[in-house]
């Protein structure tokens, strides 16, 4: 569904779009293909390809060696190690073989929610999140994980959720968002939080009603609707973001232009 969606947001821009099929056991042959084809500007992998599988080459699974594959100068996702460990470090410029500055890709879906957050005045005017206390109900390699850290990076308090542990992510004196372990239950993180982000992939999971303040801003980033949608609108003054798919497809398109103004041009 979300290879659709972007192509048809790229056809309506005028960029080319292609999606390629292979047998997963040819994924990085490819993938180097296209890093040396100078007529592809950018690509992206759509994952999972090898789910949990450990990896037999190197990194933690096989997915995140793939990922390390693409050439940073044509990974539109972020999600190449060069990215990630600058997104991690807070660093936000690289330099191109001309010696320019040029602004780290970060990834689309937590990049997404980001200018989601400052659409709807979530920051202030110095483009911070100091006082503010956001869950995120996600710890994927490809949403929650680097979502938390962005948003500790702009200084919120940040509390990270999986399946069976609770982190926290707060910026460091170094101005990086870091892990740190927590007391805080996941119940307190929601009673405490002015923004809820969850992306949960089942129909089953809601977040409980009554752990939502009024006013607090709610993303769902999951295909299915992590809330009761219509018990969650009646509490007063909250915000609730249904979707983001369409602003994901938008910061793909970003990061492509990104590149190419950086590294193509």
């Amino acid at each position: 569904m979300y290879a659709k969606w972007t192509g048809k947001s790229c056809g309506r821009v005028g960029i080319d779009y292609e999606t390629i099929e292979v047998k997963r056991t040819d994924l990085e042959d490819k993938v180097y293909e296209l890093n040396d084809d100078k007529s592809v500007h950018g690509m992206m992998v759509y994952y999972p390809v090898f789910g949990q599988s450990p990896s037999f080459m190197a990194g933690v699974s096989m997915d995140s060696y793939i990922s390390n594959c693409v050439d940073p100068e044509k990974d539109v996702e972020g999600m190449c190690f060069t990215y990630i460990r600058s997104l991690y470090q807070n660093k936000r410029l690289l330099k191109n073989d001309k010696g320019e500055a040029v602004k780290s890709i970060l990834p689309c879906t937590p990049l997404a929610v980001v200018k989601i957050l400052e659409y709807l005045k979530a920051y202030d005017g110095q483009h911070n999140l100091k006082g503010k206390t956001i869950t995120v109900v996600n710890r994927s390699q490809i949403v929650g994980h680097p979502l938390a850290a962005m948003l500790a990076n702009d200084d919120a308090t940040v509390y990270s959720k999986d399946i069976d542990s609770m982190f926290m992510f707060k910026r460091d004196q170094k101005g990086r968002g870091r892990l740190y372990e927590t007391d805080v239950s996941f119940e307190d993180a929601l009673k405490q939080s002015d923004i809820i982000i969850s992306g949960v992939p089942t129909k089953k999971y809601k977040i409980p009603i009554n752990l939502i303040n009024p006013n607090t801003i709610f993303i769902n980033v999951s295909s299915h609707p992590n809330v009761d949608e219509e018990e969650v609108m009646k509490i007063p003054g909250l915000t609730y973001v249904q979707k983001v798919g369409k602003v994901t497809c938008a910061m793909l398109m970003r990061n492509l232009v990104r590149l190419y103004n950086g590294y193509h041009s």
